[in-house]
């Protein structure tokens, strides 16, 4: 069963495809499931945008607040 960090993806790949991650992962001395991790890795970190988080509105700092002087004094 693997962990909560990661998921299992099964690929059907074309035989020409299969060719073309062999010789990648020959080249870069690696496994074939190593070489896909890295490609599919590289691939999405340059094409997809990493989401963006949402600040949270900071001009409540600036706004003025209404106070009396009065408040002050005892």
């Amino acid at each position: 069963m693997p962990s909560k960090s990661s998921s299992v993806l099964k690929l059907t790949l074309s035989h020409k495809d299969m060719i073309l991650l062999d010789r990648y992962a020959r080249l870069n001395d690696t496994t074939k499931k190593s070489a896909a991790k890295k490609i599919l890795k590289d691939f999405l970190a340059a094409n997809v945008a990493a989401p963006e988080v949402e600040a949270k509105n900071q001009l409540d700092l600036f706004s003025s607040r209404e106070t009396d002087l009065f408040d002050y004094t005892k």
